[in-house]
């Protein structure tokens, strides 16, 4: 009786964290879906907005971490040093003008280096990778320097957790150099005691000058938190309800961030 007691009671200790959670203060201007599970068991700890983390929306730059395990399995990225050579045209943003290693090109989302990429690994190659990976819809149609950006390439964050974490556990059919090094260049940062692993994406809701003004837009943000013994695997994306001046992909990612450390999944 008494054994049974305790599991009660730790069972409404773990419902009444995550019931405690509020969701719709976050995203009170977001028509948002978060999905967080633990990798190792697939265990769902948090799914906002069910109907929506079914449905596929662009992936914008969060398709990088795809692209990525394209160009190292073809040879076209080496490892993560590598030298990529700026193509001379200036960009909006300073730090897209200047040469790139996947490391940068990540961390900064620079999209031209992934409009270098995506040609050299051609598109017969894209769609038997983008079908390897079930990645999506896995519609390229929109060609290779916009598919991935509000375009024809569309994916569900049901869809994004599965690939992150047969990506985490090395269970893509790609090679496992491939896998550890795209690992590496998704590294964001340490938060607290553990470590924050993923890319964001931005686009636009309507057209493509979102970036140049207030406007509505639609974020991503995919990966993984090691936290000491455990490691989640989480997927989001937001749509804003208003017009908004900051990239919503950074924006949704400073949002799960508040989510795991409110959840208790950061180590101390």
């Amino acid at each position: 009786m008494k054994t049974i007691q305790i599991a009660f009671y730790a069972l409404l200790l773990s419902v009444s964290a995550n019931a405690e959670f509020n969701f719709e203060k976050i995203f009170h201007d977001r028509d948002a879906c978060v999905l967080i599970s633990e990798l190792e068991t697939g265990k769902v700890l948090a799914e906002y907005n069910p109907q929506r983390c079914k449905e596929r929306f662009t992936p914008c730059s969060s398709f990088k971490i795809a692209a990525s395990l394209m160009a190292f399995e073809k040879g076209i990225l080496k490892d993560e040093n590598q030298t990529i050579k700026w193509d001379g045209v200036k960009r909006g943003r300073p730090e897209e003008n200047r040469d790139q290693t996947p490391f940068t090109w990540m961390s900064d989302s620079v999209k031209w280096v992934t409009e270098w990429i995506m040609p050299q690994v051609g598109e017969k190659d894209i769609k038997q990778f983008l079908s390897n990976f079930n990645y999506g819809n896995t519609d390229f149609s929109g060609g290779l320097k916009d598919a991935w950006v509000t375009s024809s390439l569309k994916i569900s964050a049901h869809e994004q957790s599965s690939f992150i974490a047969k990506l985490w556990k090395e269970e893509l059919p790609i090679s496992k150099k491939t896998m550890n090094l795209t690992k590496k260049i998704i590294f964001i940062k340490k938060i607290d005691g553990s470590e924050l692993y993923g890319k964001t994406g931005t686009g636009c809701l309507v057209g493509h000058a979102c970036m140049n003004r207030a406007d509505k837009m639609i974020g991503n943000f995919v990966g993984i938190l090691k936290s000491g013994s455990k490691t989640y695997v989480f997927a989001a994306n937001a749509s804003d309800l208003k017009d908004q001046e900051q990239p919503a992909g950074p924006r949704l990612r400073n949002a799960t961030i508040e989510i795991v450390k409110g959840m208790g999944l950061v180590s101390k």
